[in-house]
């Protein structure tokens, strides 16, 4: 069975439903790292949906976890607006491939949504 393969445009559409705009070549690029893993997806059996599920969480991630700027409203009519968001809170997204990726397929990738910090104090009396 033949592993599928999600486009540039399936790419650019996802991505601009999350605010982002990414520059084409960076798209393609992202795109070829996919090329990659192909094998071990098709090794692994996932399904085709769970495949392009895989792919498009891989390449937003990728794209977002390196642009943390986004757009977050504009206006026109030439009162020219623009706000930008900087968050790049996709752990949900992370959590959610790596569910999905039960084989580890993805773990090469370069995809960095931080790591978790937790801090733990005891006090007492000596």
């Amino acid at each position: 069975m033949a592993v599928v393969q999600i486009t540039a445009e399936q790419v650019k559409q996802q991505l601009s439903a999350l605010g982002y705009t990414i520059p084409e070549f960076m798209i393609d690029a992202y795109l070829c790292k996919l090329d990659s893993i192909q094998e071990c997806l098709e090794a692994a059996g996932y399904d085709d949906c769970d495949v392009v599920l895989i792919q498009v969480y891989a390449v937003t991630l990728m794209a977002l976890t390196a642009y943390s700027q986004r757009i977050k409203s504009q206006s026109a009519p030439s009162g020219a607006s623009r706000s930008f968001d900087y968050s790049g809170d996709v752990t949900s997204m992370r959590n959610s491939l790596s569910a999905l990726d039960t084989a580890g397929c993805t773990e090469s990738l370069p995809i960095d949504v931080g790591s978790s910090v937790g801090l733990f104090m005891v006090v007492g009396d000596c």
